[in-house]
């Protein structure tokens, strides 16, 4: 006869997030949440206090991306669980694995208006896959078993579970031996694609004069990006990505032609109007990458492969769709050359080159402290396997432009969303995932605002992160668009900014700032040689606007590009071409 024990809902619940092979929490207390707090100080896990709700959310987003399994986050009731949600939009918006647990008020006063209650369920509705309530400690295994299988199956996204304080309080019998019969799940791969599917897209490849693959991030979800990049120098397709599918080829593959969308390279945005087939895989046709979507692709057929069945024909009309794995689905793709498609790839590849040399992306101008500049000069210094996060802005999109040597899963960006805010915590989840590696995180003096409190969570947690802060002393995308649309009607946009330095020290911190290119060289260097957390504050131009850029509302084809004076093409080294 099996040994029976009692535990506490509170230590059983901790038990079952261990067992979820969970490593770090990131978590803030309070009074709903008290029992598990009781419980984790005798817990394996890493419980990381952050400084507000919203760090923990957007932490958990960025251990899920580095890790690749889902990132756990903790909060009480009320405006503990509300402050989460912004983090959970987020990761529902760009696919992240997320779990996200909640405390709620005890079970008799839910409905009641009781003090701290909220419906965090019923508000998570819309940006999570699922939500439970967990009304009895029987069913406790079964809702975190299948929270975590959710938060994995598929499409990834986040999931919340919401725990009343008495059931935490309660009790539960349990087998001794209880642990060694709980498994974590091991969600299946969707693959509902026919011997027909395969064919249909062996053809529609084989028949494309200009075919064109859009990689986005649904290759780096599914590790797929072996099987990319075999299948494009296989048959001598030319890719572009989306912001979120960086990594997913390496920068310098002759076949790579950066990315596309309204701050894309321009001759990316030609490549997708002049294509006669656009192969998408793991991309959702978000307006940013379409423009006008009547305009979009105009000459193309859309092949698409997708987790997400409800994305087939969602904003474009596909001409063949394939719900699956596109790991799998790339994989399973027979060789599709022949004499006559070799010539027109050949052809097509040679063209797209013609026109990455005649836009090329702007070189930054060293004589000039620019935000361009700034981030040149540290993309120039990174470690191989260095990990960059961004918050949302006109740095962000100059890191994608400027930073190019990243590795799958490397460069993180809140893209579906656009959180301001989301840069350092993430960086703090990344840095937790993967502690041997260098995070940066690279910000601008707006959304450092938003979420800089964390820098102090880095300095307790011990976490090396580094902060590259480009002060402009502007809202400088929103002054960017009042400026081009708005006749330079500056509303709001103006910051007032404290001493990020001496505020980075107030927190127990090194930190310097730079003015040039080579005081920004030198700060780099201290950084990479600290041990510690370090912030760089670095005060650039005032106005300057990220081109190339497609107006809203407008086409691909009318991508706007920099001003004659500004592009030195004679300068220029060509991406894949003179790496």
């Amino acid at each position: 006869m099996k040994t029976r024990i009692k535990l506490r809902g509170a230590e059983y619940i901790v038990k079952l997030i261990e067992l979820l092979d969970a490593k770090d929490l990131f978590a803030y207390p309070g009074g709903a949440i008290l029992p598990l707090y009781d419980a984790l100080k005798f817990s394996k896990l890493n419980s990381v206090l952050v400084r507000h709700e919203q760090g923990a959310a957007f932490a958990a987003n960025g251990y899920a991306r580095v890790a690749g399994k889902p990132g756990f986050c903790l909060a009480t009731s009320g405006p503990g669980a509300t402050n989460l949600v912004t983090g959970i939009a987020d990761a529902y918006a760009d696919s992240v694995p997320m779990i996200a647990i909640t405390g709620q008020v005890n079970l008799p006063l839910i409905g009641t208006d009781a003090f701290q209650e909220t419906d965090i369920t019923g508000i998570c509705i819309p940006i999570t896959k699922k939500t439970f309530l967990i009304t009895s400690l029987e069913d406790a295994a079964g809702i975190f078993s299948e929270a975590y299988r959710i938060s994995m199956h598929g499409r990834p996204g986040p999931v919340l579970i919401d725990i009343p304080r008495s059931v935490q309080l309660s009790y539960i019998d349990l087998d001794e031996d209880w642990e060694d019969h709980f498994k974590k799940p091991n969600p299946e791969v969707v693959y509902n694609v026919t011997d027909n599917d395969i064919k249909a897209a062996a053809k529609i490849l084989s028949e494309a004069k200009k075919p064109l693959i859009i990689a986005g991030h649904g290759i780096l979800l599914s590790k797929a990006w072996e099987e990319l990049r075999a299948f494009v120098r296989r048959e001598n397709i030319p890719v572009i990505s989306t912001i979120l599918g960086i990594g997913a080829m390496p920068y310098n593959d002759p076949l790579f032609f950066q990315w596309l969308g309204m701050h894309g390279m321009k001759y990316s945005n030609l490549a997708v109007q002049e294509a006669d087939l656009i192969v998408a895989w793991g991309i959702r046709f978000d307006d940013r990458i379409t423009g006008k979507l009547d305009t979009f692709a105009p000459n193309a057929k859309i092949f698409h492969v997708d987790i997400d069945r409800s994305e087939s024909g969602k904003n474009v009309k596909t001409e063949l769709f394939i719900h699956g794995d596109v790991k799998k689905v790339i994989a399973n793709i027979p060789d599709t050359r022949n004499a006559e498609n070799k010539k027109d790839r050949a052809a097509w590849v040679s063209h797209l080159n013609d026109l990455r040399e005649e836009y090329p992306i702007m070189d930054a101008d060293y004589s000039q402290f620019t935000e361009v500049t700034a981030i040149k000069v540290l993309e120039e210094m990174l470690e191989e396997d260095a990990i960059v996060t961004t918050d949302v802005g006109q740095h962000q999109m100059w890191a994608a432009q400027y930073i190019v040597r990243m590795k799958p899963n490397h460069f993180l960006t809140s893209g579906g969303l656009g959180s301001m805010g989301f840069g350092l915590p993430a960086a703090m989840g990344a840095q937790a995932a993967a502690p041997a590696n260098d995070v940066w995180c690279v910000t601008g003096d707006g959304s450092f605002q938003m979420n800089f409190q964390e820098l102090i969570t880095c300095v307790q947690e011990k976490w090396p992160v580094k902060v590259l802060l480009l002060d402009n002393a502007y809202l400088g995308m929103v002054r960017q668009w009042q400026e081009q649309f708005y006749a330079k009607n500056y509303s709001g946009v103006e910051l007032l900014n404290p001493d990020f330095v001496m505020m980075a020290k107030a927190f127990g911190m090194d930190s310097v700032s730079a003015e040039s290119a080579e005081e920004l060289k030198e700060a780099i260097k201290k950084a990479q040689n600290c041990e510690k957390p370090f912030l760089i504050h670095a005060k650039v131009l005032k106005e300057e606007n990220v081109l190339p850029m497609v107006a809203p509302g407008t086409s691909l084809s009318d991508t706007i590009y920099y001003p004659a004076k500004t592009v030195k093409p004679e300068k220029q080294k060509v991406l894949g071409k003179s790496v």
